[in-house]
């Protein structure tokens, strides 16, 4: 396909900092790419806060009809429950050369209007068929009535894992034929704003080799077996130290975070439970750099991010045995059952007693060596099912 392919985003309002990572993530890797058509085009809300400073050189274009609750939203879904077309989001599209839409919305057009622009939906996981006490019965009613819309109406939706995939294809059979794999690859973790690590000691008030847990403090994330692992070491008398980043707010469960920390209270482990929150990026990159390992004990994930970033930086990674880190599976993983606090001390037990500095760093030169290639494989993958999508193909790839 010869041409520019304008591709739109609508960058995702609230603090899914996961979501805007994938994003960045993406259009870093169209931008890899030596021949690349696409040029991706973010719409945000004009309430939303600037996302130039993470999308450089990316035309972002601002509009009150995507400010939810907003009285241009609002008149924007008046006249689409009217008329049974999104027609003021689709103008705003064609004004901006707009031909495809990606990972976001779907569109409601006339028959006989599908080629003015085309929709690629995404759905990263199905977290709440396979975890329904994390969802209120209207939550999970709401889900399973968006996810049919958007395989419905878009031309194509695409899953992060063949795990995902499958899912889908259980549940929505009648559009099997429509779903694409993109397995995300992450950036590595650049270093050159990063404190060394006797500043980030003395920033944080830590000692000696420590674990990174950089995970949201959401309930499926189950730091709990953490603490539990924590417990354990410390009965044996080896007690390691965990450091644990990422917001503490869970709007599905305000409780969660004050309940968590009364069970490592309990266990008596706050002195290895360090829960530093969210704190600048530049710090979160030194302390990646200089870990003995990650730990990513989620219970459920659609593609994980924090794994990702192992392996492209090369670092240990002990890891919850969910199918879809087995997916995933990184080279210097180890896993361990989610719900089994005994069986993860050992797993931390097995990556300290590996972890060495001069093979971490050699490791983490080696990561860098593949990492091209890796991220190649996902822009060309997202590139053809672009291409696909724009060309009119619906069968499989």
């Amino acid at each position: 396909m010869s041409g520019s392919i304008r591709v739109g985003f609508a960058l995702a309002p609230g603090d899914w900092i996961g979501g805007r990572n994938y994003l960045r993530n993406l259009v870093i890797a169209l931008r890899s790419l030596p021949e690349n058509p696409i040029t991706p085009i973010l719409f945000a809300g004009k309430l939303q806060p600037d996302a130039s400073e993470d999308f450089p050189g990316v035309e972002i274009v601002r509009s009150p009809i995507l400010d939810r609750g907003s009285a241009a939203w609002f008149i924007r879904k008046v006249i689409a429950k009217t008329t049974g077309q999104d027609i003021v989001l689709r103008r705003l599209l064609q004004r901006h050369g707009v031909t495809v839409v990606s990972h976001s919305f779907h569109l409601n057009f006339d028959p006989g209007q599908s080629d003015v622009v085309k929709t690629i939906g995404w759905i990263p996981d199905l977290q709440h068929v396979h975890m329904p006490e994390f969802f209120s019965p209207e939550e999970r009613l709401a889900r399973d009535r968006d996810y049919r819309a958007l395989c419905a109406r878009c031309d194509l939706v695409i899953a992060s894992s063949e795990c995902a995939r499958s899912d889908l294809r259980a549940f929505f059979p009648e559009y099997a034929d429509k779903l694409e794999l993109l397995r995300f690859v992450a950036n590595p973790v650049p270093f050159a704003d990063a404190p060394g690590l006797a500043e980030l000691r003395r920033l944080y008030d830590f000692d000696g080799p420590y674990f990174l847990l950089p995970n949201q403090f959401w309930a499926h994330k189950n730091h709990r077996v953490v603490i539990g692992a924590l417990q354990e070491l410390k009965r044996q008398g080896r007690p390691l130290l965990v450091l644990a980043t990422g917001s503490t707010r869970d709007s599905r469960n305000p409780a969660f975070f004050s309940s968590l920390m009364e069970y490592a209270a309990e266990c008596d482990v706050l002195d290895s439970f360090r829960v530093l929150g969210q704190i600048p990026f530049n710090h979160l990159a030194g302390l990646m750099r200089h870990a003995v390992a990650f730990i990513n004990p989620s219970r459920f994930e659609g593609w994980s991010t924090s794994v990702e970033e192992a392996k492209s930086m090369g670092k240990q990674i002990v890891l919850s045995g969910i199918p879809v880190h087995r997916e995933q599976a990184p080279e210097h993983g180890f896993y361990f059952p989610a719900e089994d606090p005994i069986a993860l001390a050992a797993a931390m037990r097995a990556a300290y007693d590996e972890f060495d500095e001069q093979r971490d760093a050699a490791m983490q030169s080696a990561a860098r060596a593949r990492f091209p290639e890796r991220q190649r494989d996902f822009g060309e993958t997202y590139l053809r099912i672009v291409e696909k999508v724009s060309e009119g193909r619906t069968n499989s790839l």
